[in-house]
């Protein structure tokens, strides 16, 4: 049984492909099942087509007038699931989602509160949750615009919203058992999720609620940096639900061409291969059949090696740039704000070749695929088939049939006579 991970980001836009895909590739990285996405100002007519190779079923709930607001949930290809129900907000504020996950009913949702009377807000949108749920596990993640604790989720130790209706709030929570998962794990801590450009001051407003029950699973739960948005990705876990991971089939990568120590070595195998082979009876095809299987063990052997290289350059100048959030989120100042800035320059500079990868990887299947049978025409004609269903079928000896194998039957029938005809 593998961990179920899942994240509450605020995007601030998600329209750009870059930057989809650079936030989609780190989220798979970190194994992120659930990821629920706020502010990503998509237009109900206008939703652009988010499907990449790691997060395959995706929900919108999209502002319907303007490009504002508008939530999203997206569903990882290994988690195993059923989606039993949905509900979704029309004017793009909250998502919910009834799942079947290893034989247990777990509901999601979504929101993103307004930035004002948050909290008759939330009082509404909690009931209509607890409605939905109808008993089940909760799983709340999403942008409140409000802090729960100001003393400890702000850094001026100051809230917009009075304590009167903080502690109201808190209480309809408490009503239907959810807790803040991170103040859970970390009481008394001090981080947060918010930073204030202009002011260059902090606070949580991002947060990730679940049912009380959930407790038992071993709940973690963090902070991401500050990368693509004001806001940064907070990420929860649970060791108790299953994830279904698939083998992938080896492709060279084109990037190892252009490595000077990778094609040495590929030079050096070749020269070898072609002395310890050059009196060897065995045919061309299948000496060049073994240099192929050679080739690839060494290209595999670079690409381990160059992956390695860039996980550890990545997870260097995360590990960096969190030092110096965790620095200026104690004593703000200047130099670190100006430092804060490069690193994350230098992150979404090697976050943005990963990107230029996959579209070339894309373009290529384009062309390749263009006219031929295979998995995209697969997945085009998959929406089809229910359109296409027979039911019955009227032959000219067994009068109408309707079982399946019948039917399949009359066409093998009626096209092996067709063909012998043709050949006749």
């Amino acid at each position: 049984m593998a961990p179920l991970s899942f994240c509450t980001f605020n995007v601030r836009g998600f329209n750009k492909p870059e930057k989809r895909s650079q936030v989609l590739y780190r989220l798979h990285k970190k194994r992120v099942m659930i990821a629920m996405f706020q502010e990503t100002h998509f237009k109900s007519s206008s939703i652009p087509q988010c499907n990449n190779r790691y997060y395959v079923s995706w929900f919108h709930s999209p502002n319907p007038t303007s490009k504002s607001r508008g939530v999203s949930i997206a569903l990882h290809k290994h988690f195993r699931h059923s989606v039993l129900s949905s509900f979704i907000d029309p004017n793009g504020r909250f998502i919910f989602l009834k799942l079947s996950v290893d034989q247990t009913i777990v509901t999601v949702a979504n929101v993103y509160f307004p930035n004002q009377r948050q909290v008759s807000f939330g009082t509404g949108f909690l009931r209509r949750l607890s409605r939905f749920a109808d008993g089940s596990s909760i799983i709340l993640g999403g942008d409140f615009n409000m802090v729960l604790d100001p003393a400890l989720d702000a850094s001026s130790g100051k809230s917009s919203v009075s304590s009167v209706a903080v502690r109201q709030f808190r209480s309809e929570l408490s009503r239907l058992r959810l807790v803040d998962l991170w103040r859970v794990l970390h009481p008394g801590v001090r981080d947060y999720s918010f930073h204030s450009q202009i002011h260059n001051s902090y606070c949580r407003l991002d947060l990730l609620l679940i049912s009380q029950t959930l407790l038992d699973s071993t709940p973690q739960c963090s902070i991401d940096s500050f990368l693509w948005s004001d806001h940064a990705p907070v990420c929860g876990l649970l060791s108790s639900y299953a994830t279904h991971p698939r083998s992938a089939s080896w492709r060279l990568n084109d990037n190892l061409l252009n490595d000077i120590i990778c094609l040495a070595e590929v030079r050096k195998t070749i020269e070898e291969f072609e002395l310890n082979h050059r009196s060897d009876p065995t045919s061309p095809p299948i000496k060049w059949e073994a240099l192929k299987c050679v080739l690839r063990g060494v290209f595999i052997s670079h690409g381990t090696r160059l992956k390695k290289e860039h996980t550890r350059k990545l997870s260097s100048l995360f590990s960096e740039l969190e030092n110096k959030e965790r620095q200026n989120k104690v004593a703000p100042s200047d130099g670190l704000k100006t430092d804060i800035s490069l690193l994350q320059n230098q992150i979404l500079q090697i976050l943005n070749q990963k990107y230029l990868c996959a579209r070339d990887k894309f373009k290529r299947g384009c062309f390749e695929y263009n006219n031929k049978s295979g998995r995209w025409l697969a997945r085009l004609l998959h929406p089809r088939v229910p359109l296409t269903h027979v039911e019955s079928l009227s032959t000219a000896t067994n009068g109408v049939v309707r079982s399946p194998t019948e039917i399949v039957g009359e066409f093998k029938s009626y096209y092996s006579t067709l063909y012998n005809k043709m050949h006749n």
